[in-house]
């Protein structure tokens, strides 16, 4: 079922948005769960805020019962079901279904995208670098990681390597991009004109109480998708426009080049952990880069997720920062899947603190089936042709007392997980469909918020130059996913570098069926580390033979993907795609939330013990700690599945570093995701 007309007719209910303290004994992913005590309000035992606690059962900043909030949206919208669009294709990518159907291409029945061909690779001489960094909960380790990689990025960009006829640097290697090849040539035209900008993947409480309300003046959970200095205090920035600017010539940008770095270091060590849960990366490239009306906020009226004015201050940005005539890269780096909530209807209600509605048996089954919708769906015209009235469903008939329709119990709705697998457990789906961004991406057209086709603005001709092709784009994901599933086969024999795959050669070698299944099919990926689960998963990887180790281990080091699974008696985890050792292990304080091993306030560490992560147990082996030892990264799957639709313009990569302990090695911290980026942003450059 699309989101697009849970609209139509009614459920009334009384859904309370109304923000309370941060309570006690929190989940994970940093959006909070529990009950609410008072009209509104947070109990003790759920978080708000974005601050995330840990999977150990962390506590809370500011527990006890809830404040009293007012009961703004009162009347919820779950409509019938409309005629379901088919998915879009990598060409066309129809964004939004039409009827309340499925995302669907131009002519059946959506809004979709006019086909189009990106045509001939095309290039510029500047470049213009966005980062769009996780801000949210356990983020810290990976935004260090990511910190110590960008001197080599950015001097390989400004100073290319001098490779041999194999492409392997040669042994004398010049002192500057205006110096020539002593031997070899160079792997790239060096970069002369370079913007470098960083934003995060908070974009609020889209209209709902998850993420509304700052509890601490470290919490950002709205960055609105602008430069990272209009966020942060006394951060550097070109001529005060939020970016960074490299120019060779010292004429519209700073020629010390170390310099250049030493800020783009200092921006991202800014960005911070204290973000919004519901981390929204893929939104917030779009919001920078092409939302033709970027909103300052989103909020409740009418009971409806509502963009309010046009954000100037970020088309201001977005203007000065992206050239019209320049290639673009992107890198995003999260530890989580994308949950880019839509900004309309009822959004909202996924960070409300209501219960969310269970989802009819056949989703359990299949969830492209037509029977597979929501218990809170209403049915004037009676059901789908072969499926039961709601009523009569095996879900949707257990209803509790003094609801209307059939509810998920608190202990299987974490709030923290309300992103995770909505069709199958809600019935309907409120993210936005990654075809949104593809499209983004590849399409000289664009939708505004009233639904007509307007100019692109990533792509749209001005100043007399222009416009830009879809070519001069290039993406990397660095995500939650094993390494091996991503880079080449010879990757994975000793000795050598990984060396990642592209999208297109992810499809050739037919990786993409491990990492993101087969949704037309309702098939999970066949690489077990990379389904989505909140229970022990079993089987092993299908290219390295690497077996999945239970939860009872002791051993972190159990098998080299993950560690071992952990147990998560409350469901409010997921199980890791992959680990990694932390540079300088890190020891828990009572309650700290962006601690992944904490005990809670009192210092109680029997939740710690409980889980058994392997992120908490010592590398020598025993059992879990209240100190950190490892990092980790969830099944990026959305993120994956929007890199796929990329094809050869993107190269995703590992969030899990294979090494952090010899800077020179090829493998060091994320050198091998910047070294496919620059591979793939050569093809771009003059």
């Amino acid at each position: 079922m699309s989101i697009y007309k849970i609209l139509g007719g009614l459920v009334v209910f009384g859904l309370a948005t109304g923000c309370g303290g941060k309570g006690s004994s929190g989940n994970p992913h940093g959006v909070g769960g529990g009950a609410g005590a008072g009209s509104g309000g947070l109990s003790s035992a759920g978080s708000d805020g974005g601050s995330e606690d840990t999977a150990a059962g962390a506590t809370g900043e500011n527990g006890g019962s809830g404040e009293a909030g007012a009961d703004d949206g009162v009347a919820g919208a779950f409509g019938n079901a409309g005629a379901s669009g088919n998915p879009g294709s990598a060409g066309s990518g129809g964004s939004f279904g039409g009827a309340g159907g499925n995302p669907g291409n131009a002519g059946s029945g959506g809004k979709g995208y006019p086909t189009i061909d990106i045509g001939l690779q095309k290039t510029s001489d500047k470049l213009d670098v966005l980062f769009v960094v996780d801000n949210s909960v356990s983020m810290a380790d990976k935004q260090n990681i990511l910190s110590v990689s960008l001197p080599s990025f950015v001097t390989r960009l400004v100073n290319p390597l001098c490779v041999d006829a194999l492409g392997k640097p040669v042994a004398m290697q010049p002192a500057s991009g205006s110096a020539a090849c002593i031997t070899g040539s160079r792997e790239l035209s060096p970069v002369k004109d370079l913007h470098l900008g960083v934003i995060t993947s908070s974009l609020g409480s889209h209209g709902g109480s998850t993420c509304a309300t700052a509890v601490t003046a470290e919490d950002h959970l709205d960055d609105r998708a602008e430069l990272l200095p209009a966020q942060r205090s006394n951060l550097p920035s070109y001529n005060n426009a939020g970016y960074l600017a490299y120019d060779a010539a010292g004429l519209v940008g700073v020629a010390n080049v170390n310099s250049v770095i030493t800020d783009l270091q200092t921006m991202v060590g800014a960005v911070g952990e204290h973000g919004c849960g519901f981390e929204a990366p893929l939104e917030a490239m779009y919001r920078f880069l092409v939302d033709p009306e970027p909103p300052v906020a989103v909020t409740l009226v009418s009971s409806q997720s509502t963009p309010g004015e046009i954000n100037q201050a970020l088309l201001t940005q977005r203007k000065a920062f992206l050239r019209p005539d320049s290639a673009v890269a992107i890198v995003i780096l999260s530890d989580e899947s994308d949950c880019s909530i839509v900004d309309e209807g009822v959004g909202w209600f996924v960070g409300s603190q209501n219960r969310m509605p269970r989802s009819t048996a056949a989703c359990d089954l299949n969830v492209n089936d037509p029977c597979c919708r929501s218990c809170a769906q209403r049915e004037d015209s009676g059901p789908p042709a072969g499926c039961l009235p709601l009523q009569n469903d095996a879900m949707c008939g257990n209803v509790p007392s003094g609801s209307q329709y059939a509810t998920w119990d608190p202990l299987h709705d974490s709030l923290n997980l309300r992103c995770f697998n909505q069709q199958k457990r809600f019935g309907f789906d409120l993210l936005y469909p990654v075809e949104r961004y593809s499209d983004a991406l590849s399409n000289p057209l664009v939708r505004n918020r009233s639904g007509l086709l307007v100019d692109n603005p990533l792509f749209a001709a001005r100043d007399g130059k222009g416009p830009r092709s879809a070519t001069l784009v290039s993406v990397s994901v660095i995500v939650g996913a094993p390494w091996q599933d991503l880079a080449s086969n010879a990757s994975r024999l000793p000795g050598n570098a990984i060396d990642y795959l592209d999208g297109a050669a992810l499809e050739s070698n037919d990786r993409w069926p491990l990492l993101i299944g087969n949704r037309a099919l309702n098939l999970p990926p066949s690489d077990p580390f990379m389904i989505e689960s909140v229970i022990e998963r079993s089987g092993q990887n299908p290219l390295t033979q690497t077996p999945i180790i239970g939860a009872a281990s002791q051993n972190p080091l159990a098998n080299v993907i993950n560690g071992h699974e952990q147990s998560i008696p409350d469901f409010a985890d997921l199980q890791y795609a992959c680990t990694f050792p932390l540079l300088t292990a890190r020891v828990c304080q009572p309650g700290d939330a962006v601690c992944d091993c904490s005990p809670d306030k009192t210092g109680n560490s029997a939740a710690v013990q409980a889980a058994n992560s392997p992120l908490c147990q010592p590398p020598t082996g025993g059992a879990a700690t209240t100190t950190q030892y490892y990092g980790k990264g969830y099944p990026g799957t959305r993120e994956l599945r929007f890199a796929k639709l990329l094809g050869e313009r993107v190269v995703p990569a590992s969030i899990c570093p294979k090494t952090m302990t010899d800077a020179n090695s090829p493998d060091y911290a994320y050198t091998p995701a910047f070294g496919a980026l620059i591979g793939r942003i050569a093809a771009t450059l003059q």
